[in-house]
């Protein structure tokens, strides 16, 4: 990898390596501000714009004109900066990616052309030895799920006779362009939700309807490591991590994507596994009859009424879904193993406050009815109000078999005052319970 890739925590060792003497913290604190100001004035009085593109497999943003200057971020190959002026060896700039930033480049990183998968080639067949490897690198970093630029590498380190090199680049180039699922030594089974194309640990999954929160380790959220990924109930091959993990509040996360996409899908759901999870015990159905909605939308009614819910959250609740305004009702229909059909609705609306004081309140509902032929029986319900910072409001999911006993569990997302978790409702089939569904497990917190 080239030498010009500033890591991410040696540039956080810097940045907090101040803090260990105060005094000389305050003293230079102090010169960054002036040295800041200096080089912002000089760029407004010798404005000298222009459009660069980075020409290496990264470039570090720095917050000061100088490499010890603070990262803002790390600007990736081909993308297109904005110059607006030059100061010494650096060049102030703008970027979108890899998201919208400010700050300082070294102007040597730039060129007045974005690489290309061509152009690159072109430079590797003119080069020899090291500056081979480098381009190389640059031509993983821009197309980094092609074989053909991983080729390169691999040719380069035959080239120059080093075996143990070439076959790290082999193993690298499978490990990239050809993901697999891995359950780690020692790793327990591992669910987690897909959201918005990042991957959020859920449970863990210790046994049929056991559930707990999982520790997850560093080497959970490894990068290009994959996981099975399952969307309404059924396998659907597979989620690759393309970056580390992150703290998200109290919650890990970590942007995947789904071969042969190359980048996150921000529209991207579902639940994933470092294992093989029971698919089968559960088809989802988006779209439901007539007349199981009005079914829905009868019991439901008579659910909240016999709560004592507000009337007009009631009637708002009971409207179809409003995506812009998030309120309304949603049903979906789910094929279990056996035949047996279940339409599972969830409604939410804001209710009316009694008083200019009250915090804001939400009506949260949650029902399982069991159809059979024409005949439709209430099998689990919620019906609530909360509110300030306690609100919750659910949506369904997915379903799937999670813990091998051949029958589906249920999982909601629970949106709440500054974060989501997931939920998972199993069938109790204990005496006594007339085969009601009911939540047994909640977690894979993000949030504040």
């Amino acid at each position: 990898m080239s030498d010009l890739r500033f890591p991410r925590i040696q540039a956080a060792a810097l940045a907090c390596a101040i803090s260990l003497l105060p005094a000389t913290a305050i003293a230079q604190s102090s010169d960054a501000d002036r040295e800041y100001r200096e080089a912002v004035a000089h760029c407004e009085s010798h404005p000298a714009p222009s459009v660069r593109y980075v020409v290496v497999d990264a470039a570090r943003m720095c917050s000061l004109p100088r490499a010890e200057g603070g990262t803002v971020t790390s600007v990736p190959i081909g993308a297109e900066v904005k110059v607006q002026c030059a100061y010494g060896e650096w060049v102030r700039a703008t970027s979108e990616r890899p998201n919208p930033s400010v700050g300082w480049i070294r102007a040597d990183l730039l060129g007045p052309r974005a690489p290309t998968a061509a152009s690159l080639e072109q430079d590797y067949r003119r080069a020899a030895g090291a500056e081979r490897r480098t381009i190389a690198e640059r031509a993983i970093a821009l197309r980094p799920f092609a074989r053909d630029s991983h080729q390169l590498l691999i040719d380069a380190l035959q080239a120059d006779g080093d075996s143990a090199a070439a076959q790290a680049a082999i193993l690298r180039r499978e490990r990239m362009t050809a993901p697999k699922v891995e359950r780690l030594a020692g790793e327990p089974r591992l669910l987690f939700g897909v959201d918005g194309g990042y991957l959020i640990a859920i449970a863990r999954i210790d046994g049929a309807g056991r559930y707990a929160e999982a520790a997850m380790p560093e080497s959970t959220y490894t990068v290009w490591r994959g996981f099975h990924l399952y969307r309404n109930g059924a396998g659907d091959g597979l989620v690759q991590i393309i970056d580390r993990g992150d703290a998200v509040g109290l919650g890990m996360e970590a942007q995947v994507r789904r071969p042969p996409a190359t980048e996150r899908d921000d529209g991207l759901s579902g639940l994933a596994s470092n294992e093989s999870l029971g698919a089968g015990a559960a088809r989802v159905e988006p779209n439901v009859s007539a007349d199981e909605r009005r079914a829905v939308e009868r019991e439901l009614r008579s659910v909240l009424i016999r709560q004592r819910m507000d009337r007009a959250a009631i009637d708002k609740a009971l409207r179809p879904y409003d995506e812009k305004q998030r309120f309304g009702l949603r049903v979906h229909a789910v094929a279990l193993a056996g035949g047996q059909r279940l339409l599972v609705a969830t409604a939410d609306a804001a209710v009316r406050p009694e008083r200019a004081e009250q915090a804001d309140t939400s009506l949260d509902a949650v029902l399982l009815l069991e159809v059979s032929g024409r005949q439709h029986r209430n099998v689990g319900e919620i019906a609530r109000e909360t509110a300030g910072d306690m609100i919750e409001t659910h949506s369904f999911h997915d379903a799937l078999d999670l813990d091998g006993d051949g029958q589906a569990e249920l999982i909601f997302r629970l949106h709440q005052y500054e974060g989501n978790e997931y939920q998972i409702w199993t069938r109790r089939s204990e005496p006594g319970s007339s085969g009601r569904w009911k939540p047994v497990y909640a977690g894979g917190y993000t949030g504040a």
